[in-house]
């Protein structure tokens, strides 16, 4: 192994090489990444969180405005002097004259808002909504100039508030002289102003933003959100919050980039943020050059490897390969390649035990094959063996009465019959015999019973066809005990046969009472499985002698009989006409 050091110095050294050039590389270019994300994030927030800042601001501004353009409105005098005058049809038209322009003070904005005017020297209340009703108790909690958020009687019907008064400086006084004040002005507007915002600027962004008051209440985009926005928000001014930043933060196991902005004017913070894995893109840059700087090294990697794949891997490889075919069942596969080295006297193990493997198998395979010919030859011999007591007391009876014909006419045919049964050399006879086999058994039945009447009708090409022996008899011997014997009168038994395509159908026709459709799929289902005490020993072991030989396809079918009242069995194989003259030729 001394003389292999060497090499593996050498891979070892160009390995430390490029684990050192990808370690420099992955260090420049994720500093280099984070770098520009951090660069990227701040300056776009900030940019976008201080243009809804402005446009928030200035809808307020917008709306406090309106007080001070009342101000200087005279119906407002002139409304409180006719209902000190008591001046009725004034009053009313100067009311009328106030809405209106507190009407055209709302409309002016782009915030749906609510604007009112509280005249305290006649108690009076004009607003834009449908209440006029005064209330000495909202003017006494009202601070002087600054928005309120007043949290509303039902969810979504938070508000924020602010009063005016007129003068400006008689707020102060008004305890001591109620007439020091001439007019107090409410501007209100709804919450729902503010979400539209959110909703429009987080309409192409990721991530999320909403508003968190001083007091804990957080309002997004969707009021269904609120309640975890309240929870993070809470979390915040746990941590405090200054004028604006951004900073990283975690909630619920993620890591978020978060801006925010005060609004003095609310009190309150407007707030964003984004999971810093949204920002990822401009890694994917960096992370693909790094990819294919590793394809490289690998590559270099690769070669400096060649010499240890063309001396192990290679090797290794391919008694995997011949492994895999073993377990496959391909016992004949071979590992003909050397490789001049140690693996080589592996592979000629590997070749020699495949080979006895092989060996081996084959003789467990013709030994079966020899235990299920023996097992159907058994079988075979054991198909109806009362027949022929049956027939010897008929013959013994007939020699009572002295009729020799009929003994003559049932030992000739009992011969035949039983010469057929006894030969097993040949084990796929013409159709021939089966039919002629059949036929010495009609007769005999003829005459047992001498109510059965019988049709035979086959192509003559059919009968050339070779066939596995004893499978048309018991099908027959079945139609006769449990199709004609049970059924009184006069019966019938009508084979047919007909070819089609590959296959050779041959139908078997009784004139019995037959079997309901349900009773036939039950007696299919027994054919199918492994013969009890409930199946017939004659239609099962021709079925399964079908099957095993044909395959799929072959076997016993039942149906009701179109021509006859009973039952109709189909045996159905395919042709080995082409293949036995293929071996008669091969053997002449």
């Amino acid at each position: 192994m001394k003389r292999h050091r060497p090499v593996f110095l050498k891979m070892n050294g160009v390995i430390l090489v490029l684990l050192l050039l990808v370690i420099l590389l992955y260090s420049y270019f994720s500093r280099t990444s984070f770098h520009a994300i951090d660069t990227q994030m701040t300056n776009y927030n900030e940019s976008q969180l201080t243009f809804l800042k402005y446009q928030i601001e200035s809808n307020i501004e917008r709306l406090a405005l309106a007080s001070s353009i009342l101000v200087r409105d005279s119906s407002l005098l002139d409304l409180q002097i006719s209902m000190l005058t008591k001046d009725y049809y004034r009053m009313l038209d100067y009311r009328t004259h106030v809405k209106e322009k507190l009407y055209l003070q709302s409309l002016s904005s782009n915030w749906s808002n609510q604007l009112a005017v509280y005249l305290p020297t006649v108690q009076t209340r004009v607003s834009t909504d449908l209440s006029d009703n005064y209330d000495p108790r909202v003017l006494d909690k009202a601070p002087n100039g600054t928005w309120t958020f007043q949290p509303g009687a039902s969810p979504g019907t938070a508000y924020y508030q602010l009063f005016m008064w007129d003068p400006y400086l008689s707020k102060a006084d008004s305890a001591s002289d109620p007439d020091s004040v001439n007019a107090v002005f409410e501007v209100r507007f709804g919450l729902d102003n503010i979400r539209k915002m959110l909703q429009h600027y987080k309409l192409d962004s990721p991530g999320s933003s909403f508003l968190l008051t001083s007091g804990g209440r957080a309002f997004s985009n969707a009021e269904a959100s609120d309640g975890a926005f309240e929870t993070f928000g809470a979390e915040l001014l746990k941590e405090g919050l200054g004028d604006g930043g951004h900073r990283n933060v975690s909630f619920q196991g993620q890591r978020l980039f978060l801006s925010y902005t005060y609004l003095s004017d609310l009190d309150a913070y407007l707030i964003d943020y984004v999971p810093t894995e949204v920002f990822y893109a401009p890694i994917v840059k960096s992370r693909d050059l790094f990819y294919a700087s590793m394809a490289v090294l690998v590559v270099l990697g690769l070669a400096a490897a060649y010499l240890l794949y063309s001396n192990v891997l290679k090797p290794v490889t391919m008694m995997m390969k011949g492994l895999k075919h073993v377990e496959m069942g391909d016992y004949s596969y071979r590992i003909n390649k050397r490789f001049h080295n140690e693996f080589d006297y592996m592979m000629q193990r590997f070749n020699d035990m495949g080979s006895k493997i092989q060996h081996l198998i084959q003789n467990v395979y013709e030994e079966q094959n020899r235990s299920r010919l023996a097992t159907l030859k058994q079988l075979q011999s054991q198909i109806n063996p009362h027949f022929l007591y049956n027939c010897l007391s008929f013959i013994a009876g007939c020699a009572k009465v002295g009729l020799t014909d009929k003994i003559k006419e049932m030992a000739y045919h009992l011969g035949g019959y039983y010469r057929y049964m006894t030969r097993v050399e040949n084990q796929l006879p013409p159709l021939k015999e089966e039919v002629e086999l059949v036929t010495h058994y009609l007769e005999i039945y003829t005459y047992r019973l001498e109510r059965i009447g019988y049709e035979i009708d086959i192509p003559s090409d059919l009968l050339k066809e070779p066939v596995m022996r004893l499978v048309l008899q018991p099908v027959v011997e079945n139609a006769i005990v449990h199709g004609i014997e049970p059924t009184p009168g006069t019966g019938t038994i009508r084979i047919a046969g007909c070819r089609e395509a590959d296959w050779i159908e041959l139908h078997v026709e009784d004139s019995g009472g037959g079997m309901s459709q349900f009773a036939m799929d039950r007696l299919m289902q027994r054919l199918e499985q492994p013969m009890d005490g409930s199946t017939g020993c004659g239609l099962w072991n021709v079925h399964q002698r079908l099957r095993q030989r044909f395959g799929p396809g072959a076997g016993v079918f039942l149906q009701p009989s179109e021509r006859l009242s009973g039952l109709r069995v189909t045996l159905r194989w395919r042709s080995e006409q082409e293949e036995s003259e293929e071996k008669g030729e091969r053997a002449g």
